[in-house]
């Protein structure tokens, strides 16, 4: 039941954030640099980077660079968002 989805966030950009209590998800940043912020913690991200959300944390993605930052998500296909 795992989905796989890609972003290209745009520099100057970032989702939305969102959590999910009951999942996990992980994010593999696979070209460019940015931040993640998950609940109140803000740290660097770039390329070969592996994160794991841990189950119902608020995560956000911020594209702080000129550069697209390109990852990919997996995480439960039982959840929609």
């Amino acid at each position: 039941n795992l989905i796989v989805s890609s972003t290209d966030l745009k520099p100057g950009k970032s989702t939305s954030g969102h959590s999910h209590p009951g999942q996990e998800e992980v994010y593999h940043f696979v070209k460019g640099k940015g931040e993640m912020k998950i609940d109140d913690k803000v740290f660097g991200v770039c390329e070969g980077d592996v994160v794991l959300i841990e189950d119902g944390k608020f995560h956000q993605v911020i594209n702080n660079s000129k550069q697209n930052l390109y990852f990919v998500c997996v995480f439960d296909g039982t959840r929609s968002h």
